[in-house]
């Protein structure tokens, strides 16, 4: 699978990145470290299964899908990952 950022640029969806991400917002959001690794791992999986069948996914589609599920899961992760402007 292949993200479409912003500026059209494509690069292969690296979930790694995606969990890192939300760990930095669970440590801004003084979320325990090892609560923010469960939930990065579970969003990251939802993502990935989500997405499976397509070949390019935009990203603000990926944003827009991990935003949902930490907003179920946890929202202080969500708040500050909503937050965070790259």
């Amino acid at each position: 699978m292949k993200v479409v950022k912003r500026d059209e640029r494509r690069e292969d969806f690296d979930d790694s990145k995606l969990r890192r991400s939300i760990e930095r917002s669970a440590e801004r959001a003084d979320i325990d470290k090892d609560k923010a690794r469960e939930i990065s791992d579970r969003v990251a999986k939802d993502v990935r299964d989500n997405f499976k069948d397509r070949d390019d996914v935009k990203s603000d589609d990926i944003r827009k899908r991990v935003l949902d599920r930490l907003d179920s899961e946890e929202r202080k992760i969500a708040d500050s990952f909503r937050n965070f402007k790259k």
